[in-house]
């Protein structure tokens, strides 16, 4: 064969022997020395063809693996890649260093890391620092200036002073307007390198080192019984209104107000840590507040939000006819009332729909007033279905699932704006000034328009709105779950339908006896009515005949 045929069967032959991509590859000298040998014996080959015309071809066998063998070597060499990943995650106070290395200075390196398992690397590491060890504080974990290096040290001083004078003006600081600051910040600073992210990871240990925690309010809460009897009894009353009346999906709708403040002060905030209390500046108008009516339907559509203002009725109007993904309404308290929940029905609801429709709200007094229930018999084809008290929190979508990334989102905005300079007004005394109406008009709508239609969706399967009532998606109501404080309401709920069904099928067997039983009724007459019926009856046979005959 030609020699290069020859070198590359050789290449050939060290491919089939190459690890995959995800493996360390071979040693670079081990191909030097083959080719080298391959080298020589061509060498002494073409001599001996040169002395004597004598055609010899030496046979190499190409050794193959199997997949086992492949398998075996990818899970020793993932385990060994594990092992030496914790070896390296492993932190060691000084105390373990001296003993490494005493016992380092009778042994080897290798022998001294299979000893402690730890890394050899980590050994020479500590040689070279021995006297810095032996003289460090012994409570600490590494040497000062050890550690992952800080990604900026102006960063670092500008981002704390801005913190700290936030907190000098009792404002509040939270996680998120942390990380935007950062990443305004850093394209400015001059010792700036890599690419900045502003991770949770480094925020976590921005806080430890410039000694801030997160602070939370934590509310008092009372143990209550769960309403387990009222949540089966609403979820199977639901089932049957849906099923006895044919409601789709498209036709079952819910609803809830949720009051919003103008002033979003957070429950958590960033200060000093120790300190006993957290008193951040506000606009001094926590009490003031807005009504948003969020309502939905099963098959995730989202009908428009109602916003309901305190006063200020003139710049609502005005309002209302520059925005149109909203309805925006004004009452004297903020709060909903009869008429704007009448307003609310012809405005979003809407009347003269074809199909029948289920309206699930809870039991709030301008939802089951005289007013609204007049309202809704002009023509809304609308069954309403009333959320037992106490029971909101387990069986309303809203409350469940919508609110709390609603709310989330718009305290992204508000934290957002007050972190800014943009959108801002101030008093005659310097104070910052409420948000305006149409800022918080585009946050709801923001807002509402964020969350997702398949959660939406799946709200209604999890508050038992839209599961079937044949049993077969009991598993996706929330409360009834194993661990829930309901969680023996599936077994109650499904009992409760088996004795629907035996109702129903008993109730069926008694109409279809009344019905034979009138049907095969005798009359039975004693013997004078008999001959009273039987005159009577030839009388009428009579005056027949004589008509017939005239």
């Amino acid at each position: 064969l030609p020699s290069n045929d020859k070198k590359l069967i050789v290449k050939e032959e060290q491919q089939e022997w190459s690890p995959s991509l995800d493996q360390d590859p071979e040693p670079p000298h081990i191909k030097e020395e083959q080719e080298e040998l391959w080298t020589s014996q061509e060498g002494e080959q073409l001599r001996g063809l040169e002395e004597a015309d004598i055609t010899e071809f030496p046979f190499t066998p190409v050794p193959v693996k199997s997949e086992e063998d492949e398998e075996k070597l990818q899970s020793s060499q993932l385990q060994s890649k594990t092992e030496q990943m914790e070896k390296e995650r492993r932190k060691f106070d000084f105390k373990f260093k001296e003993r490494v290395l005493q016992y380092a200075e009778t042994h080897s390196a290798e022998k001294t890391a299979r000893h402690f398992n730890i890394d050899s690397k980590r050994i020479r590491d500590w040689r070279k620092q021995r006297g810095k060890l032996l003289l460090a504080d012994k409570s600490r974990a590494r040497l000062t200036g050890g550690g992952r290096k800080k990604v900026s040290l102006e960063l670092e001083r500008r981002l704390s002073q801005w913190i700290y004078s936030m907190l000098d003006k009792h404002n509040r600081v939270s996680r998120n307007m942390i990380k935007k600051k950062a990443l305004e910040i850093y394209p400015s600073v001059s010792d700036g390198g890599k690419m900045f992210v502003a991770s949770t990871g480094w925020l976590q240990r921005f806080l430890q080192r410039n000694d801030l925690s997160l602070r939370r309010r934590t509310p008092m809460s009372q143990e209550e019984t769960p309403p387990t009897e009222k949540l089966v009894s609403f979820v199977d009353h639901v089932g049957k209104a849906v099923s006895s009346n044919r409601i789709l999906e498209g036709g079952i709708i819910v609803m809830d107000e949720t009051a919003v403040l103008f002033d979003m002060v957070s429950p958590t905030a960033i200060d000093t840590r120790g300190a006993k209390s957290v008193a951040p500046k506000t606009t001094r108008y926590e009490d003031s507040h807005l009504t948003v009516v969020l309502a939905a339907k099963a098959d995730g559509t989202k009908l428009k939000p109602y916003i309901v203002f305190r006063k200020a009725a003139g710049e609502v109007e005005a309002l209302q006819q520059q925005i149109s993904s909203a309805v925006i309404s004004t009452s004297v308290n903020g709060w909903m009332n009869d008429a704007l929940t009448a307003d609310w029905l012809r405005s979003v609801v809407g009347k003269f729909n074809a199909t029948p429709r289920l309206l699930v709200w809870d039991s709030y007094r301008c939802h089951t007033g005289a007013a609204t229930k007049a309202e809704l018999r002009c023509g809304y084809n609308v069954t309403t279905a009333v959320i037992p008290g106490g029971c909101t929190k387990y069986i309303q979508p809203p409350a469940v699932m919508w609110n709390q990334p609603f709310k989330q989102s718009l305290q992204d905005a508000y934290d957002q704006w007050a972190a800014g300079d943009a959108d801002k007004e101030y008093t005659a005394g310097g104070n910052l000034k409420v948000p305006a109406r149409r800022l918080l008009v585009d946050w709801v709508v923001a807002a509402w328009d964020k969350l997702d239609k398949d959660m939406i969706r799946q709200s209604f399967k999890v508050c038992g709105l839209s599961v079937r009532t044949d049993g077969s998606e009991d598993d996706l109501i929330l409360c009834f779950r194993e661990g829930q404080p309901c969680a023996a309401g599936r077994e109650a709920l499904t009992q409760r339908r088996q004795r629907s069904r035996e109702n129903r099928c008993e109730a069926a067997q008694e109409e279809g006896d009344e019905e034979e039983l009138l049907n095969n009724e005798f009359a039975f007459f004693d013997d004078e009515e008999e001959e009273d019926f039987e005159q009577e009856d030839s009388d009428h046979m009579s005056l027949h005949c004589f008509i017939h005959q005239g």
